[in-house]
């Protein structure tokens, strides 16, 4: 039997922990394996399980939670450290593995504890992170490409379904949304790279066609204290301000309290599509649950979606490569994504919910990402 320790966060609703508490949910049940776990300090120190909770159920905070702690005295035969800072410092564990996204295909300022040159050169260390787009930001950064693991996120079965009419109904009537009216969602933190300023666009532009269009966005401004209206009012002192009408605005549903894992499924379900138009993501895990609940996406080609994305589950925005110093990101075509939206939306593409789940369900449940970890861990 193999000991693995994972040194991370739990408790809280950042994706590194809702990561990390997904795949200790797999590993506790994994047999063989003894298990522990080492809580690091949260990047900021405001952050906590009652302003930031994860939205597991109880039964699985209980199980995360139950988790041990090391033994005095006990050298694991792997540890696992999925926090942020990255720590790349020597310890007595057997290998080590270090979690970490390279959003901009770039890992400058993103090293804490560890001299990192040290850790490229240590066969004992490698890296595991979760779309080939990331890999290259380690491997520019000097890693051996055999040494950085691409290990895909995943989705719950159980909790990302296609909801009942009943229960969709319901839902669109509490957002105010009517039944004949097409909704877009988007889900994440209010920031620069996830194209948020290009959906706010393109939507104020195809309000102006289709009347039955409405927008939900849902911010993360619990962990990181922005808001879409901050982007909202910049674009309408920008050259695009003119679209943004009274109608347009009050077309637009914000959402910026926290939200359970069954809340944020029953809200991907009551979408009618779900938008991403990132520039620049380490995994991007929003859209692939959205598609899980049968919801058709839309994501732009190129960058980390790629790993996952299927014709079966939405469209692609076209997409230009871009490079700044280290720094790498995609910029979305307005026109494609402009395009692609209004296929969805007047029907010329149309989506059947179970098929777009069941394509998802197939191949990126946690359990079966989290067997690939336990692989490339060697547990």
């Amino acid at each position: 039997m193999k000991t693995l320790q994972i040194e991370g966060w739990r408790g809280i609703n950042h994706s590194y922990a809702i990561v990390n508490q997904w795949q200790l949910l797999e590993l506790c049940r994994r047999p063989g394996l003894d298990l522990c776990h080492v809580d690091r300090p949260f990047f900021n120190a405001g952050w906590n399980a009652g302003a930031n909770g994860s939205g597991f159920s109880a039964a699985q905070r209980q199980l995360i939670e139950g988790i041990r702690g090391p033994r005095p005295g006990e050298t694991p035969d792997v540890a696992y450290r999925i926090a942020f800072p990255f720590d790349v410092s020597p310890c007595e564990a057997g290998r080590v593995f270090v979690f970490g996204t390279a959003e901009y295909q770039h890992t400058e300022g993103m090293f804490g504890s560890g001299d990192t040159a040290r850790a490229i050169g240590d066969e004992r260390l490698s890296i595991v992170t979760p779309s080939h787009w990331s890999k290259a930001g380690f491997v520019a950064t000097g890693f051996d490409p055999a040494r950085v693991h691409v290990v895909s996120h995943g989705i719950d079965p159980a909790s990302f379904r296609p909801i009942e009419r009943k229960a969709r109904k319901t839902l669109r009537n509490l957002m105010r949304v009517r039944n004949d009216d097409f909704v877009l969602l988007s889900v994440g933190a209010m920031t620069e790279n996830k194209g948020i300023d290009l959906l706010l666009t393109a939507f104020a532009r195809l309000r102006a066609k289709h009347r039955h269009l409405k927008l939900v966005l849902k911010d993360q401004s619990n962990l990181y204290g922005l808001t879409a209206d901050r982007i909202l009012a910049q674009l309408a002192a920008s050259p695009h301000g003119h679209l943004f009408t009274e109608d347009v605005v009050s077309s637009i549903v914000f959402v910026s309290h926290n939200l359970g894992i069954a809340e944020l499924a029953a809200l991907y379900g009551a979408a009618d599509c779900y938008v991403s138009p990132y520039k620049a993501e380490g995994f991007n895990l929003t859209p692939l649950e959205a598609a899980a609940c049968g919801v058709p996406i839309v994501v732009t080609r190129g960058g980390s979606t790629d790993d996952y994305f299927d014709p079966a589950i939405g469209l692609q925005v076209d997409s230009r490569r871009m490079q700044s110093g280290r720094r790498a990101w995609l910029e979305p075509d307005p026109e494609s994504l402009f395009e692609a939206l209004g296929q969805l939306i007047d029907g010329r593409r149309r989506f059947d919910p179970a098929a777009v789940s069941a394509a998802v369900h197939g191949r990126f449940t946690w359990s079966k990402v989290t067997a690939e970890l336990a692989r490339v861990l060697g547990v």
